[in-house]
């Protein structure tokens, strides 16, 4: 094949690929723009589903096709984080931040690098003419090892001004009145807690300020006949529905023939043949079986009648090791969660707080310590292995980018040469890049399976399990093998006739590989946010399956009603990648530069809209993704140097290797430094935050450290002095913080702060915490302009004094005032708050459609007869067939939403 085809080729299969997904791109973008308006359900779910919580409730979109792109706009930073959540937040923040980073180094890198590439005299074509591959001289590539200095270096800067944004923040957020008052904000979770304090009293000698102790039990016979009964339950209700529904087409199909209708029309045997009535197995495959409308109310009732015996005496249960404790306000559980590093009994025991009892994984509590290492070690061993041989397929994916360069040596594949050149670009471009988008998607079940598996307590936990092993994945996967077998494929030839030229080889191919990435950043960027901005699987869910699928009351309101929640576990690491792609190939390749911005791009705008309109707030992790994310990145940067060093090694440029190498050592340095200083911010609270919200005028916030040294003390102090709140305190924080700066204009030296005693104790008529109309999520940091949208003076010194511009009390400013509001709870909630499910697990309640024959009156008086709850209300059959609802579920209750 000769090199002008080759090279011909990455130019088709870049065009080829671009067309493919803009075409994509704009019949997704018209279905949205024509469908928007008339399908509110799906594009602007907040809006119009009535039991979405008030707080996140939007407000209908302006009118205009792209309307709400300015109404998006030019709301503030607070609008976000209470639409979108701190989480919904962060991702947004994340995509925003390195869209500008990007954008700027890109500015710098092209007119530097395009010219000296293009000039370097190494023959290359088509879009390979700008890579690193093309220049041949050896004292130019000082200029792309400077660049990498600027390029990794403001990423590294990045990275630490937004752990210092999200530390501040995060603490901020903590002392809020609403999460301060959260029940999850004053409880902790301890597992594998000795036996020599699983009693009351001896844990209270350990932390006497608590409330309330809910000990973990073995509920595993409780489990079991819950599973059962609501199994049944679930049977029962489809059962009756089908049988209305039979009843009722059989009665149509027989008035519209002018027979005789069956009687009596109240009773199912009534349209059953003898003996045919539905029937289900007790056992999979081998049980017995039972006909349901008989057997499902009598065994029910012995099941409510069971469980209301053993929920009774649930406290009679072995106690497993793990331990929830409430204390009384969020300082006193911040004493605690620092100390618990400093107890010797408690060495072994995994500390959690701030999460909800609905995101407890309540059957990994029951798990001690060897068990759950030797299952975490099963579950890292399980998910290695298919890291590893995960790599087969995908290696076939990267081979096909390239597959026309194998031609000459396999000469069975010589038919691809005589394809046309627009399909020769989507098998090389449109076709790896789909075929390892759907392979990658099949991972992220999966590794949240492992997840539970191996332990991990919390729904969050799983979510960042997962972002952990789905970005090692995408890493491993979709890069790394992904790149060799693309750069391998490409000189396979030139190899097999010399194989000592392998390396040499390779590293001047290596750059060629960008074309691929350039694909998959179009896909990503066009197809896939215009995917997500149109609703495509919405779509398909509600009005197809919906429509096959949905065939009770209850499914056809929870599909209306319930609306999807982001999993970002699985969202971060496929965006994470393109960071990764971009930071290795930036200097090599600079034209990715321009691609992935792009992609991100539309990918921002995308999501900025379904997190407002259509996204409800998974379990709120309070941003914890956001810094994970962060330290990942270093992985690019540790990849794109490494990268460039190989790359000097091969022409044995040696001087450059140095300097590339001193970069190293300043990431390593920045990277070991970083978390040495927030990982340790991110779930304690400093307790100085904490009186300075309830309006204690003695304490300031230690922004220069934030927190890590007074954490420290804390924990070391808990178990040696008494703790003591008052002036005595307030003078040992405030000796302590003597030589920290004080806050510019800090509000709570004045007493008027946010958390002031006079605001939690009349919320209503706190004004203290405005939103911040001029911080908005714009691409430009909105912080940063005046009402004339003109870039203040301010942009530079917000960037180079994060320490200042994102300081504790600067960031209470951005909490949304509905957030000022202190939430409360009624006893009961409290009493039972973190016990298993289980035990509160209430008897079913079968909701069925009401029809006009009686049939659905038979059903409740015959369930009522065992002590079964059979309702008709809010629900109806027509006598055409039509299944509706028309209100609530008879067991619905309003969840209350932390």
């Amino acid at each position: 094949m000769s090199e002008t085809t080759t090279q011909g080729s990455s130019v088709s299969a870049f065009v080829s690929t671009l067309v493919v997904n803009v075409v994509i791109f704009s019949i997704f973008v018209s279905l949205f723009i024509v469908l928007k308006p008339k399908q509110s359900r799906i594009y602007q779910p907040r809006h119009v589903v009535d039991t979405v919580p008030g707080e996140l409730q939007v407000e209908e979109q302006p009118s205009g096709v792209f309307g709400w792109v300015s109404f998006l706009w030019k709301q503030p930073t607070s609008f976000y984080v209470e639409k979108c959540g701190p989480d919904g937040f962060f991702f947004l923040r994340y995509l925003r931040v390195f869209i500008i980073v990007f954008t700027l180094t890109g500015l710098l890198i092209w007119p530097i690098l395009f010219p000296i590439n293009a000039t370097g005299g190494g023959g290359q074509e088509g879009l390979d003419i700008l890579s690193y591959s093309n220049n041949t001289y050896k004292w130019r590539v000082f200029a792309h090892v400077f660049l990498s200095w600027v390029l990794f270096g403001f990423c590294i800067y990045t990275i630490y001004k937004e752990l210092v944004y999200y530390v501040s923040f995060r603490h901020a957020l903590q002392v809020s009145p609403r999460y301060d008052s959260l029940l999850s904000s004053r409880t902790l979770l301890l597992d594998n807690v000795p036996e020599s304090l699983l009693s009351e009293g001896e844990l209270r000698t350990v932390f006497p300020a608590a409330n309330h102790v809910w000990y973990a039990r073995d509920h595993k016979e409780l489990e079991d006949v819950v599973k059962e009964r609501t199994k049944l339950a679930g049977t029962y209700e489809s059962t009756l529905v089908k049988s209305i529904k039979k009843a009722v087409k059989d009665r149509k199909k027989l008035t519209k023939k002018g027979a005789a209708l069956p009687e009596p029309a109240d009773q199912f045997e009534t349209y059953y043949k003898e003996g045919k009535l539905p029937t289900h197995s007790l056992k999979f495959l081998i049980g017995k079986k039972v006909s349901t409308l008989d057997y499902a109310p009598k065994r029910l009732s012995e099941l409510n009648d069971e469980l209301a015996t053993a929920q009774n005496d649930w406290q009679d249960a072995k106690m497993v090791g793990s331990v929830f404790i409430e204390f009384p306000t969020q300082l006193e559980l911040q004493r605690a969660y620092q100390a618990v590093p400093y107890n010797k009994e408690l060495k072994l025991s995994r500390r959690v707080t701030g999460v909800a009892p609905d995101d407890i994984i309540w059957e990994n509590l029951q798990v001690g310590f060897v068990a759950r290492n030797s299952k975490a070690i099963l579950a890292k061993t399980v998910l290695s292995l298919t890291l590893i041989f995960w790599a087969i397929p995908v290696a076939v994916v990267g081979a096909i980018s390239n597959i026309n360069y194998l031609t000459t040596k396999l000469p069975w594949l010589d038919f691809i040469n005589n394809m046309p050149d627009v399909l020769m670009g989507i098998i090389t471009g449109l076709l790896p890049t789909v075929a390892l988008a759907v392979l990658m998607s099949l991972l992220p079940p999966f590794i949240k399976k492992m997840g539970k598996i191996s332990g991990i307590l919390t729904v969050q936990g799983v979510e960042m399990w997962c972002q952990s092993w789905y970005f090692a994945f995408q890493v491993i996967q979709v890069f790394l093998v992904t790149t060799l077998a693309s750069s391998a494929s490409s000189v396979v030839e030139s190899i097999i006739d010399d194989p000592s030229s392998a390396m040499t080889l390779l590293g001047e191919n290596l750059p060629k590989s960008s074309n691929f990435y350039i694909a998959y950043a179009l896909l990503q960027g066009l197809t896939i946010s215009s995917g997500v901005l149109a609703q495509v699987v919405g779509l398909i869910l509600y009005h197809v399956l919906g429509k096959a699928l949905d065939g009770t009351p209850r499914k056809k309101w929870n599909r209306y009603n319930t609306l999807g929640q982001p999993g970002w576990g699985t969202i971060y690491p496929i965006f994470q990648l393109l960071l990764v792609i971009v930071l290795c190939y930036a200097i090599v390749s600079p034209l990715i530069i321009i691609f992935i911005v792009i992609g991100l791009t539309l990918i921002y705008i995308a999501y900025m809209y379904n997190l407002t309109f259509v996204m409800e707030h998974s379990a709120d992790a309070r941003g914890r993704y956001y810094p994970k994310a962060l330290f990942q990145t270093f992985v690019g940067i540790y990849l794109g140097e490494f990268v460039l060093i190989a790359l000097f090694v091969m022409p044995e440029n040696w001087a450059c290797v140095v300097l590339e190498a001193v970069m190293v050592a300043v990431t390593v340095a920045a990277h070991l430094y970083m978390r040495w200083k927030f990982e340790p911010l991110f779930d304690a609270v400093p307790l100085s935050a904490i009186h300075i919200a309830q309006g204690d005028s003695g304490f300031h916030y230690p922004m220069k450290d934030q927190g890590l040294s007074e954490i420290s003390q804390t924990g070391k102090e808990f178990f040696t002095e008494t703790p003591v709140t008052g002036p005595v305190e307030t003078e040992k924080i405030s000796k302590s913080n003597k030589d920290i700066k004080q806050d510019i204009e800090s509000p709570a030296r004045t007493g008027t702060g946010s958390g002031s005693l006079s605001s939690i104790l009349s919320p209503e008529k706190n004004e203290s915490i405005q939103p911040d109309t001029q911080s908005h999520v714009g691409f430009l940091n909105r912080d940063d302009e005046d009402q004339s949208g003109k870039v203040n003076a301010k942009t530079l010194q917000r960037f180079f004094k994060p320490r200042v511009y994102s300081s504790f009390e600067a960031l209470r400013k951005i909490i949304p005032v509905r957030w000022n509001k202190r939430v409360r709870y009624d006893p009961q909630t409290v009493e039972f708050g973190y016990t298993s499910p289980l035990v509160r697990d209430a008897p079913p309640q079968i909701w069925i459609p009401r029809d006009s024959f009686g049939l659905s009156r038979t059903a409740v008086s015959t369930a009522r007869e065992h002590g079964v709850t059979v309702s008709d209300q809010n629900a109806e059959i027509q006598d055409d067939g039509t299944l509706l609802y028309t209100g609530l579920p008879p067991d619905y209750e309003e969840a209350v939403k932390e």
